[in-house]
């Protein structure tokens, strides 16, 4: 009956990690913003953003 209080609480220390890992990367992987859109580039010579290099 030795291992029998060892055992419950390394299994409530791992279940109380365990919960508190997956809220943290639930939290740190939830994306709240969108990102804005690259403005680089003169507009006059680029087509949705992408500028066209070369003639064609």
């Amino acid at each position: 009956m030795k291992f029998v209080v060892p055992g419950l609480v390394s299994g409530l220390a791992g279940a109380v990690l365990g919960v508190i890992a997956v809220i943290g990367i639930t939290a740190a992987a939830q994306q709240n913003s969108i990102p804005s859109p690259e403005e680089s580039g003169d507009p006059g010579s680029s087509v949705l953003g992408n500028v066209q290099y070369g003639s064609r």
